[in-house]
């Protein structure tokens, strides 16, 4: 499928990518509006959804045809729930965590994402990998150095940057749409 066939499928409906568009947008910039809040609750929805998927672990460990994986499934069961009961427990601690795991993760991406562009260089913008890489690995830095205050408001901060881009970038592909 190309991408005139996918425009020509979603045409009909460009208000409603349009209407999600600017919910995403006015959800975006009160995010961002309040990024200590969005921080607790992305840390306290992590820990609920860690709780879940450890009760759901558990109760399926019940179903392994053999002993290793029965306890492999169980014991990883019991790891999500005690991780998301510390989440809970304790927000402040969870949000520091989450903090030093995600700038270990973009510096770690970044790497990967820098070395895999040189690997694509013979192809034409192969430097737009180069740039996400380079920008992952700056901003992994930045929230690695400016740790722990950081971790009150970037990953909220985050969050309401990537519902304001998804939301304008819905908005754009909807009117491009309307225009056909």
């Amino acid at each position: 499928m190309n991408g005139t066939s996918v425009a020509q499928d979603i045409k009909g409906s460009w208000g409603w990518l349009l209407t999600l568009g600017i919910i995403y947008v006015i959800m975006g910039f009160f995010i961002i509006g309040r990024p200590g809040a969005a921080t607790l609750a992305i840390e306290l929805f992590i820990g609920v959804v860690l709780i879940i998927g450890g009760l759901i672990s558990v109760g399926g460990s019940f179903l392994a045809r053999d002993w290793k994986r029965f306890l492999f499934i169980f014991l990883s069961g019991i790891l999500y729930i005690i991780v998301g009961g510390l989440l809970l427990k304790n927000p402040i601690a969870g949000a520091l965590t989450l903090t030093l795991l995600l700038a270990a993760f973009l510096l770690v991406e970044g790497f990967f994402k820098i070395i895999h562009a040189f690997q694509l260089r013979p192809l034409a913008n192969w430097v737009w990998l180069l740039v996400s890489g380079v920008a992952s690995v700056i901003l992994g830095i930045m929230i690695w150095g400016g740790y722990p205050e950081t971790s009150a408001f970037i990953l909220g901060l985050l969050v309401g940057l990537a519902f304001l881009m998804n939301g304008i970038s819905m908005v754009m592909v909807a009117f491009a749409l309307k225009g056909k």
